[in-house]
């Protein structure tokens, strides 16, 4: 299974996620590494997610949570992935709409400046503005590969969980009374999903 990051975060989110599977290699992508962040983009993302799904063996299950869902959903028709996983991703254009007026702007920005203060020993770092203004432009995923699976709480119920999973007719996990940041930091989401894919929780 591979892990992807959200905005402004990275790889070390999830930390305690492989200790909650038995029997599968776990690994976390970087999507920023070997990348010129103020020129990145969703599609170099998707790229990051690609190259590093090869180098896991099959059958591949990817998962991403907010930016990096929508990275994942970008990258499934090159992956040719067994299951996806969306974490409260950010919604594609079918669901958000679109804006092809909005500029697409190079450089970076600040992500507690934007999204708020990280939770407490959450690392932050710059984020590329190329890819945010992609996102707000409206990316197009009309439509799956494989079977999925939307997990969603209670900040972005509607639009990142009830419609995605529409969307795509995805299997779905209310996880009731968490938070955004709750769905990669609590240890009942890994375990709900390692129940999912029919592996043991280990935690």
């Amino acid at each position: 299974m591979l892990l992807v990051h959200g905005a402004g975060s990275g790889p070390w989110v999830y930390d305690d996620w492989p200790e909650k599977f038995s029997n599968v290699r776990v690994s976390a992508v970087d999507l920023q590494d070997g990348l010129e962040l103020r020129r990145a983009s969703m599609s170099e993302y998707a790229g990051r997610v690609a190259a590093a799904a090869v180098e896991l063996p099959d059958p591949v299950a990817l998962c991403g949570w907010s930016l990096g869902g929508l990275a994942v959903l970008q990258a499934a028709e090159r992956v040719g992935p067994h299951t996806l996983i969306l974490i409260e991703p950010s919604a594609p254009g079918e669901i958000q709409g679109f804006d092809p007026d909005l500029a697409l702007t190079e450089g970076t920005f600040d992500p507690e400046a934007v999204y708020g203060t990280f939770p407490p020993g959450v690392r932050a770092r710059p984020e590329s503005s190329l890819a945010r203004s992609e996102r707000k432009r409206g990316i197009s995923v009309p439509s799956l590969p494989c079977p999925s699976l939307v997990v969603y709480g209670d900040e972005f119920r509607q639009e990142r969980g009830l419609e995605v999973a529409r969307l795509y007719g995805s299997e779905e996990i209310y996880m009731a009374g968490l938070s955004h940041w709750d769905l990669v930091l609590d240890p009942r989401v890994p375990e709900a999903i390692a129940a999912f894919l029919g592996v043991s929780a280990d935690g």
